[in-house]
């Protein structure tokens, strides 16, 4: 059998693949919007800063409009790679700390890189600028993590994970693991004490 194509089972159809083709547009122009600047956001005035890698060019414009004093990279140490190596010269050259730590969107951090996360957190000398490859889910663990360790509350902390940022840990995401850190550090003895007593300064 044959549907006409002013059959309401077919207009219904069209309808849900109008408004999954909108839907798909709407978070395709919010991906370049966020990422379209390098995802730059202030989280503390003076004190924090996160964005997606900058590169050489990028790092140079904020270390002089922010005077940022370091930088925490979450990637991990990627010698070779164009924006690595322009990030490191740079900060090298301006004499601004510069930190690598290899995290996981996709995985839990474990106590180990936790503790070395908050110890750089409170130890970095500030303005610090926090980033990833996107600066979406591990610059936003990290940064949610920094809101956590100034008495900040869950719902304050969880801000930083956000689809306005660009994290997106829906629909089977992995990229859930930074929510459920979150949560974990927040249960957690340590995580209770360090948000109370606002360690890092």
């Amino acid at each position: 059998m044959t549907l006409s194509l002013r059959h309401p089972f077919v207009r219904a159809l069209r309808g849900v693949g109008l408004l999954g083709l909108a839907v798909l547009l709407f978070l395709g122009g919010a991906y370049a919007y966020v990422h379209g600047g390098g995802n730059f956001h202030e989280v503390e005035k003076g004190m924090i800063y996160r964005s997606s890698w900058l590169g050489a060019e990028g790092l140079e414009k904020a270390i002089v409009r922010h005077g940022v004093k370091s930088v925490l990279n979450l990637c991990g140490e990627q010698p070779g790679d164009a924006w690595y190596d322009g990030e490191t010269k740079v900060a090298r050259q301006s004499r601004v700390v510069f930190r690598s730590l290899a995290l996981s969107a996709n995985k839990e951090l474990d106590a180990k890189q936790m503790v070395e996360l908050v110890e750089f957190l409170r130890d970095a000398p500030k303005p610090l600028l926090i980033h990833c490859r996107a600066g979406s889910d591990r610059t936003g663990l990290a940064c949610a993590i920094y809101v956590a360790a100034q008495g900040g509350s869950y719902h304050d902390a969880q801000e930083q994970l956000s689809l306005y940022y660009g994290h997106f840990p829906y629909f089977g995401s992995k990229s859930v693991a930074m929510d459920i850190t979150l949560e974990r550090f927040y249960e957690s003895l340590a995580g209770r004490r360090i948000a109370g007593q606002g360690e890092v300064r």
